[in-house]
């Protein structure tokens, strides 16, 4: 040891230099320094887990593993590795993952689910129709309702107001209630007549014209219409009465062209000049019920439509049933529109 005073060389226990009698102190020794650096493999548990999200958990399990190996490493380490809180996130983010994994995986089910529940309500507030139009023609000697001068708006409503009194909901199909003013767009969107908003359309040939009288609002022959229920008793089941619809009633021929596509009317609804009076078979093909229609009949039946099926049916009295938007009637798939094509043919 050396005298930092003087310089002198003295023994390595001496407490006192020698020479200028100096106190000697010792110089601690320095702790050698330790390498710390952070887990490679929890950094790889916290990336796995991440990716986990986007792959559907197929990441998750390596995660997890990876995840608690490196806890255990990281604890043996004597403070040589770091990374804990990576290692604790590989292992919860593919936990915390799980619902939203499961809402994705779901989500197609639940959607399907609810498309049927709708359709099923639908159905079933149409079979209320069914007794609401009974009542009225049992009311009236088995006759429909009729339209003098002064009519505005629907056929059915005001007549029938009397039995469905203030219900107002009965008036929408559960898919369709957000009025075209507020929105709403076909299919989906409801008519808006008046203090009314509804979503089932009126086949307009089911009316009881005054006699004398050769056609209703531009609409004819008076041989056409069907005026009373008895009339449709053996065909009854593949006349339309009521059913989903874009607008509140509308008079088919069997040459009226399908829609060109589901939202063909964009801004014109509610309007008079509207193009859905030039083919008023689209105003009940609408794609409301995954390829179908929900339709009340004259036999007071309710079931679902194909939306190609439409022209098959029996709409007015000298409807014919196969025409040429029909199978009997030639119709060629790639006559279609492109969003009909994937619909079933009849």
């Amino acid at each position: 040891m050396y005298c930092p005073t003087c310089g002198q060389e003295n023994p390595d226990d001496a407490r006192v230099c020698r020479s200028c009698n100096s106190v000697l102190t010792r110089t601690p020794t320095e702790a050698p320094t330790i390498a710390v650096r952070t887990s490679g493999m929890a950094i790889a548990a916290l990336v796995l887990g991440i990716l986990s999200i986007f792959t559907l958990g197929l990441t998750g399990i390596p995660a997890i593993i990876l995840g608690i190996i490196s806890l255990v490493t990281i604890g043996q380490s004597g403070g040589r590795l770091t990374g804990k809180g990576f290692a604790i996130g590989g292992i919860i983010t593919p936990v915390l993952a799980v619902p939203v994994l499961l809402m994705i995986i779901l989500m197609p089910a639940l959607n399907r689910v609810k498309k049927q529940a709708q359709s099923v309500a639908c159905q079933s507030q149409l079979k209320q129709w069914s007794l609401l139009f009974n009542m009225y023609t049992s009311d009236n000697d088995a006759y429909f309702f009729s339209e003098t001068p002064d009519d505005f708006g629907p056929l059915w409503t005001e007549p029938l107001r009397p039995y469905f009194k203030d219900d107002l909901d009965i008036l929408q199909c559960p898919a369709a209630v957000r009025p075209y003013s507020g929105g709403g767009r076909n299919p989906f969107g409801a008519w808006e007549v008046g203090d009314d908003s509804g979503s089932y359309g009126l086949n307009g040939w089911v009316c009881n014209l005054p006699r004398g009288k050769r056609e209703l609002r531009g609409h004819g022959p008076r041989e056409n219409f069907c005026m009373r229920t008895y009339r449709f008793v053996a065909g009854g089941n593949n006349t339309p009465l009521l059913l989903d619809s874009m607008w509140c009633e509308g008079w088919p021929r069997q040459d009226d062209k399908p829609p060109p596509d589901q939202d063909w009317l964009k801004d014109q609804v509610n309007q008079s000049t509207m193009k859905a009076n030039e083919d008023e078979m689209r105003r009940f093909c609408v794609n409301r019920h995954q390829g179908f229609a929900n339709s009340l009949f004259m036999d007071w039946s309710v079931r679902k439509v194909g939306l190609k099926e439409m022209w098959t049916l029996k709409w007015h009295r000298q409807f014919n049933t196969e025409g040429p938007w029909t199978m009997a009637g030639g119709a060629q798939w790639d006559k279609w529109p492109q969003w009909m094509r994937k619909f079933r043919d009849y």
